[in-house]
């Protein structure tokens, strides 16, 4: 008699077990749409919104997903499966859209969207960074994906505000070794109230001289920098628990103070798939020499 590999089940079982394991898994996703249908309605009846977008009670999902996540299957395929279920089982769909920043590849920025987002959603192409934020400041529901650059063709974050479009989450959520949809990015939304608690805050920063020296050494990330005859434009991220007057004062710390100091957003800091949970993430941002001047 024949001895199979592994368990000792034949190929004709192995198949008849992936096939019950496929069922469970299709009646495991009927329950949970049907199940995220009963949430909005129960929120309805009390007079609570269901948001549209959650980033961070999704982020701290992915998290545990991370945390448990074992065997040969890639973490990336588990994270783009369960994104696309969360936005196919929400009202996400009905009327929303995600605008693209035109400024970054066009390739890329659809990868991106699709990855997050999945195939429910209509993805409008914008003529730039500032496009999107307009469009996302004038519409009820809709979102943005602005690519990350360090040199931005214009300080298109000065158009950020409470009343209009915010930063809400930073992609790439889990960072991983030649990953898909790898383009960092912001995804941008309109916030109706306050934003729950955020691990990473964001700040429009614009300095009359050149970028303090030693950002870096206090804790601030540039994500990103605008230089003009006028200064210099920077959107900074930092961390959440800091107030604004901590913030200027690590500038302070850092060369100088800024003369404009507004915070725009802030998302879930993304988590090292590859490492320890517990340890920063940690982005490459942009540096400054010794002179102040930004390095790309």
């Amino acid at each position: 008699m024949s001895q199979f590999p592994g368990n000792g089940m034949s190929p004709d079982e192995l198949r008849d077990r992936i096939e019950e394991i496929d069922a469970r898994i299709h009646d495991a996703l009927i329950e949970r749409a049907s199940t995220e249908t009963d949430l909005v309605s129960a929120n309805a009846t009390t007079g609570e919104m269901t948001p549209l977008f959650r980033p961070e009670r999704d982020a701290d999902l992915m998290r545990r997903m991370v945390e448990r996540h074992t065997g040969e299957l890639p973490l990336s395929t588990v994270e783009h499966i369960w994104r696309d279920i969360i936005c196919a089982c929400t009202n996400l769909r009905a009327d929303t859209a995600i605008h693209l920043d035109g400024s970054a590849e066009l390739i890329e920025m659809l990868d991106l969207a699709r990855f997050y987002f999945g195939f429910s959603v209509e993805l409008v192409p914008g003529s730039d960074a500032s496009d999107v934020v307009g469009a996302v400041a004038d519409s009820k529901n809709d979102l943005g994906i602005v690519a990350l650059a360090d040199r931005a063709d214009l300080p298109w974050w000065r158009g950020l505000n409470e009343a209009g479009a915010r930063v809400r989450a930073r992609l790439p959520f889990v960072v991983l070794e030649e990953r898909p949809a790898d383009l960092p990015a912001l995804v941008l939304a309109k916030v109706d109230s306050l934003m729950d608690a955020v691990d990473m805050a964001v700040y429009d920063a614009r300095w009359s001289d050149r970028l303090p020296v030693k950002l870096m050494d206090q804790g601030i990330e540039v994500l990103s920098f605008y230089r003009s005859a006028s200064g210099v434009d920077a959107l900074l991220a930092i961390s959440g628990d800091l107030s604004e007057e901590d913030v200027m004062t690590a500038c302070a710390a850092a060369g100088a103070r800024p003369d404009v100091l507004r915070c725009v957003g802030g998302y879930a800091a993304p988590i090292d798939g590859e490492g320890d949970l517990d340890e920063a993430f940690e982005s490459p941002g942009v540096s400054t020499s010794g002179e102040g001047e930004p390095q790309e």
